[in-house]
């Protein structure tokens, strides 16, 4: 990084990077600057103007510039609260405000639109231009994930910067000339890659929406909670957004420029469906005589499982590529007393592979696990142990019979001692006990991604009633292997 500078902004003396626009040592410095084109991960165009502040330089008088545009020099004094800054913002507000619609009801962007908080700010509540508004496109569907409305369209071309300068895939430009400029597709062909939901996210109003979410709640009764992409070995950081404590309704990257800067996959945006899956395994089950399920608290189930590994020579541990670090660390102290090392399943990569963020590997915390001396297989290879030498197997953590294929494990031999820990329970002969755990937005802990950074994951709901942690479950299962059972003969 460059040397920084001292300026003044708003009276206080600040360090500055020279590097970067004047707009980003205001908002470093904790100073509010409006701005709708100004996205510090793409490049400044200053077409909104919405961000003018007053600068003064040495000796010259102060003036208005817009802040994006500005370099910043040495000894340079800023007031982002000049009256005439804010007379300037007004203006360019009244401009942006003529052709919007008043839609705001209808809108998903409502209660997150800058547009709405900036015009309150300001202060700017009425026109006095008698036109009529542009009729334009509404609802216009640009591909599987994005709708564009035309007629909400400030025109700060986020998004047509961010196609071009983030996955290089240019597809959006803005298309005619003065009041009849649009945002448009080339040739209106429909947008392709992995990257489209981020247009959403950049999009300051309410022009590009998800059809994901369309529709699907305001956000102001969206529970927030900083959490880490499942999707791959990247871990974007993300926000988890859960509706009352609920259903997960949205994901959006959450900004961190060592791992995924301000961006995330649509592969990772959408692939929340596991998480809202039915059929969850609540508390434990027991296999029963006739070959049935009852249901049990999970202690009950723990000494069961006790009882089964207490009387089995080899074990073989399996673990899921989702174990937290803390799960894992529970798990080899668990393999050390049954005298085996655990593996997990380590998925085969897939088709998303690119140059900016998805590394095509399915697995979040492999690099985790494997400093943890796990060792990583693929499904095939340990099915293989499972069926040729094992006495009881103990499957563990979030999606680990899909991992290992749920047709799999459901025909496992039923020679077999099993026990399974798992969101969903699998209809399975073999599986003996059947233990619930929390999915990755009900439970915390630390994924390692490929690069050695360590991400969070938080509860953002309640995992279902009589649900254990994880941890909690191999470690008192831990601790009754070294407690004698009840009745035994000493």
């Amino acid at each position: 990084m460059s040397d920084t500078v001292t300026i003044k902004v708003n009276g206080r003396e600040v360090e500055a990077d020279p590097t970067k626009p004047l707009i980003a040592a205001c908002h470093d410095s904790g100073e509010e600057v409006p701005h709708y084109c100004y996205h510090p991960g793409l490049s400044p165009v200053g077409s909104c103007r919405i961000c003018q502040v007053s600068v003064k330089v040495g000796e010259m008088p102060a003036r208005v510039v817009v802040a994006c545009r500005t370099p910043i020099t040495p000894g340079m004094e800023v007031d982002t609260e000049a009256p005439k800054a804010h007379d300037a913002r007004k203006e360019c507000l009244e401009f942006l405000l003529k052709n919007h619609p008043l839609d705001c009801p209808i809108c998903d962007k409502a209660g997150e639109c800058t547009l709405q908080d900036y015009s309150f700010d300001e202060g700017q509540g009425e026109g006095r231009s008698v036109e009529p508004r542009r009729k334009l496109d509404k609802r216009k569907d640009l591909g599987d994930v994005i709708v564009l409305d035309q007629e909400r369209c400030i025109l700060c071309s986020r998004c047509v910067r961010f196609m071009e300068e983030v996955p290089g895939t240019p597809q959006l430009c803005v298309s005619q000339r003065g009041s009849h400029s649009v945002i448009e597709t080339w040739q209106d062909r429909p947008l392709a890659g992995n990257y489209q939901g981020n247009l959403a996210d950049v999009c300051p109003v309410g022009a590009l929406t998800l059809k994901e979410f369309r529709f699907q709640a305001r956000v102001w009764n969206l529970h927030k909670v900083a959490s880490t992409c499942p999707g791959c070995s990247r871990g974007c950081s993300t926000t988890v957004e859960v509706l009352r404590k609920g259903e997960v309704k949205r994901v959006r990257p959450r900004e961190n420029a060592a791992v995924n800067g301000w961006w995330m996959c649509d592969e990772g945006r959408f692939g929340f469906d596991a998480v809202n899956r039915e059929g969850r395994l609540a508390g434990a089950l027991l296999r029963s005589t006739s070959r049935g399920w009852d249901a049990v608290d999970t202690a009950d189930a723990l000494e069961t499982a006790r009882d089964m590994l207490a009387v089995h020579g080899e074990v073989l541990l399996v673990g899921s590529p989702f174990l937290t670090v803390e799960e894992g660390k529970v798990l080899v102290g668990l393999g050390k007393t049954l005298g085996t090392r655990p593996v997990f399943v380590s998925p085969e990569p897939n088709e998303w592979a690119d140059d900016l963020l998805h590394t095509g590997d399915p697995s979040p915390n492999r690099k985790g696990l494997e400093d943890l001396g796990f060792d990583a297989l693929p499904a095939e290879e340990i099915l293989a142990r499972i069926s040729e030498g094992s006495e009881a197997v103990v499957l563990v953590g979030e999606r680990i019979a899909d991992s290992l294929g749920r047709d799999a494990v459901a025909g496992l031999g039923e020679h077999l001692r099993v026990i399974l820990m798992d969101t969903h329970p699998v209809d399975s002969r073999a599986i003996d006990v059947a233990i619930g755990v929390p999915n990755y937005v009900e439970r915390a802990g630390t994924w390692v991604n490929i690069d050695g950074h360590a991400g969070r994951i938080a509860p953002a709901r309640q995992a279902p009633a009589g649900t254990w942690n994880l941890e909690r479950s191999l470690d008192h299962l831990h601790t009754l292997l070294h407690t004698e059972p009840e009745g035994a003969t000493p």
